[in-house]
């Protein structure tokens, strides 16, 4: 997100800007910390429109002038808050560039450029990518600054968070503590970036089966972006989200739901209909609904979410493969056959395509399709379906993982409709044979 950032302390960047008429360097950073502040209002339009114009006055001045990359990187955070990925990207790298012309490849400017940047692909889920950038920025931050700076509370933080997201969660703990103590050293405990501290921590938790810790981290959370931001805003409405589906886990539906309505208004209220936070709350409300056996009730809440995530993450995105997959359960018990294979298929083809032929995700959009075979009395499809899954599971996962028991017991209602129900007996028993042995 856009934040106020450090006065540049290098030498020749201040020089720099010394050596630019004053009115031009008030009006500049006038500009800039009015956009900051419709920033932290969650007017980015607004502060979108007020980089722009900053960004046509930098343009104008030299090539070494400090404030051309400092404009590029500011409004990189308001692009990937406003989600228009490109237009983020390339003014990160553009703002990267001319940092490195500018300092060389240690300072604080890179860091913070570095640290931007693997936001945005942690938005895209690309772990991949955010992973060693964020490292590279928490080096030089820890290198350049002092133990107790804010910005290195930030770097822990924001790496505990792709450490808990790829489920490295003994790498993830410790640094999301180290960012939490240190931050509530601050003269105000319950600070913003203590807030942000609690709702990583509920995260982790969350993964790790601490429920009570979780929900506890994240009713912290959504009381200090409360207090600090207002409850309008998009932090806050993420903390509210991760609390209402700590509800749904209990299955406190009740207590759920209005919140999940409440992160929903907000969000479009920030960001638009066609965010992709928007798409985030849309899955959570059809979930909600599936969960309490509305299916007609979900159905439209995740065709409105693909719409948003084929805009956002393009039409062959591996996270896509997932919303399908939901849906094409809710038309696989709901009669509409077509729309159900249609939907598997696709989600088979993107985890293909994605992560191989004989991945782990190819193989449960394998067992889910060849479940909907089953269901629809096509044994032969099932059959060839759920073969394919088992093969791949076994290989992968191995012979005794609680998936492969599963595969085998849905392998052998596929071939007990082919009428082959000695192999449908032998599956059975191992499938039991498996989950015998995983109950030791």
């Amino acid at each position: 997100m856009f934040r106020a950032r450090k006065t540049i302390a290098n030498t020749l960047a201040a020089c720099l800007l010394s050596c630019v008429p004053a009115i031009a360097q008030d009006t500049w950073k006038a500009t800039e910390d009015a956009a900051a502040k419709a920033s932290a209002a969650s007017h980015y339009a607004e502060a979108e429109r007020l980089l722009t114009q900053n960004l046509k006055f930098v343009q104008t001045l030299s090539a070494k002038d400090a404030r051309r990359p400092r404009t590029m990187l500011d409004l990189a955070e308001i692009y990937r808050a406003e989600g228009k990925y490109n237009d983020a990207l390339q003014f990160y790298e553009d703002a990267l560039k001319i940092y490195n012309a500018l300092y060389g490849q240690d300072s604080t400017e890179i860091a913070d450029t570095l640290n931007g940047e693997a936001e945005l692909y942690k938005s895209l889920n690309d772990y991949t990518h955010a992973e060693p950038l964020l490292q590279r920025a928490s080096a030089l931050r820890e290198k350049l600054l002092k133990p107790d700076d804010p910005d290195i509370a930030q770097s822990q933080n924001d790496l505990g968070e792709i450490y808990t997201a790829i489920g490295a969660y003994d790498k993830a703990e410790p640094l999301l503590l180290q960012a939490l103590a240190s931050r509530q050293k601050n003269p105000v405990p319950e600070s913003l970036a203590a807030g942000r501290s609690y709702e990583a921590l509920g995260t982790l938790y969350q993964k790790t089966k601490r429920a009570q810790e979780s929900e506890e981290f994240f009713r912290k959370a959504v009381s200090i972006f409360g207090k600090t931001l207002g409850g309008d805003s998009p932090d806050y409405a993420n903390a509210l989200e991760n609390l209402a589906l700590c509800y749904m886990a209990r299955k406190d539906f009740a207590s759920a739901e209005p919140l999940l309505n409440r992160v929903l208004e907000i969000r479009i209220t920030a960001f638009g209909p066609e965010h992709r936070d928007v798409a985030a709350s849309l899955d959570s409300l059809a979930a909600l609904k599936q969960s309490q056996f509305k299916p007609r009730e979900a159905v439209p809440l995740y065709e409105r979410a693909i719409k948003i995530w084929e805009k956002v993450l393009g039409p062959d995105s591996p996270d896509l493969a997932v919303e399908l997959s939901n849906l094409g359960s809710i038309y696989e018990y709901g009669h509409n056959d077509q729309r159900a294979e249609e939907l598997f298929l696709r989600a088979t083809a993107i985890d293909e395509k994605a992560f191989g032929p004989e991945s782990a995700e190819a193989a449960t959009d394998l067992n889910n399709l060849g479940l909907f075979y089953v269901l629809y009395n096509r044994y032969v499809e099932a059959q060839k379906s759920l073969e394919r899954a088992l093969a791949i599971r076994r290989k992968v996962l191995g012979d005794q993982a609680p998936a492969v028991a599963e595969t085998l017991n849905n392998y052998a209602v596929a071939l007990r409709g082919l009428r082959r129900d000695a192999e449908a007996l032998a599956a059975e028993k191992s499938a039991k044979a498996i989950l015998a042995s995983n109950q030791k």
